[in-house]
């Protein structure tokens, strides 16, 4: 986001996600997040990165899946996606 004067400021948000089986289930609404596919994650995501959200903690308390199921699907199908910043500039 842009600061007064022009400088970049990051910008946060919080998320609980719980991701579903199901890639393409849509949205529902879960205390202070969703329930979801990864689909719609990741359209969700891009919105946010769209108004200048650079930061995004994705909480998963209400995960019912496996953990280490759940990571691996977050790295594999989202993180991709969100290469971040290129540091050897």
């Amino acid at each position: 986001m842009k600061a007064a004067g022009g400088s970049t400021k990051p910008a946060m948000q919080s998320l609980y996600v719980a991701l579903t089986e199901d890639p393409e289930t849509p949205s529902q609404p879960i205390h202070l997040g969703f329930r979801s596919g990864v689909t719609h994650l990741r359209v969700y995501l891009k919105s946010l990165e769209e108004i200048g959200i650079n930061h995004v903690a994705l909480n998963l308390r209400f995960n019912q899946a496996d953990i280490e199921t759940t990571l691996k699907r977050l790295a594999d199908e989202i993180l991709t996606e969100f290469p971040g910043p290129d540091f050897a500039e």
